[in-house]
């Protein structure tokens, strides 16, 4: 047996960084959706729903009926009436008959309690 590595070897510690790199699921989030307005460091309250399909949104500070539905929310936020800070992108959202009145996609940039 000589000493060095070997073929396989070299291929395991080249793959393996490779495979094991995390990529920024944020960024899939509705791509190709267009962006209708940017929130900047505002104030919300997560609201916490029995609903597989929604099961979280988001009341903007001062709004009634605004409900800002998150493709990206972090579990360590999942606490119902929790007080944030959010930055991130509102995007188009075609109203169906299903979805209360108001209800816009949201991709998170920046969260903070």
């Amino acid at each position: 047996m000589r000493g060095g590595i070997t073929w396989p070897t070299l291929l395991i510690i080249i793959y393996l960084p490779i495979s094991c790199k995390k990529e920024d699921k944020a960024t899939d989030c509705f791509s190709g959706i267009s962006t209708v307005r940017t929130i900047n460091n505002k104030r919300v309250v997560v609201k916490l729903t029995a609903t597989y399909f929604e099961p979280v949104y988001l009341v903007e500070e001062g709004t009634i009926d605004t409900r800002l539905i998150p493709c990206n929310f972090p579990i360590e936020f999942y606490q119902h009436d929790l007080q944030v800070t959010i930055s991130g992108e509102v995007k188009a959202t075609q109203q169906r008959g299903s979805a209360p009145c108001c209800a816009e996609n949201f991709l998170i940039t920046k969260i903070s309690r």
